[in-house]
């Protein structure tokens, strides 16, 4: 289960941003949520391939920043799901 737990962590992170970011910046809240739950996850696998490792640390830290990546990342790609989504609507 620990291995699980980065990507957990990075798919909760872009799902509580991403729909916000995303009606903020008049996109569709169903669309950020996609956006972001696929956005945290790509941004911690990114993170992971360009070696970023632990900014912020060991312990319990490194939650944080699983939770900071996937927020990034899942704000970013729920704004442009939320804004596709809405365009189509």
């Amino acid at each position: 289960m620990e291995q699980y737990l980065p990507l957990i962590l990075s798919a909760i992170g872009g799902g509580v941003l991403g729909p916000i970011v995303a009606k903020v910046l008049g996109g569709s809240g169903t669309g950020g949520l996609l956006g972001g739950v696929i956005g945290g996850i790509g941004a911690h696998f990114g993170a992971d391939a360009a070696g970023v490792g632990n900014l912020l640390g060991g312990g319990a830290m490194v939650h944080v920043q699983n939770l900071l990546e996937g927020g990034v990342g899942g704000g970013i790609l729920g704004v442009i799901a939320g804004m596709v989504m809405k365009s189509k609507a």
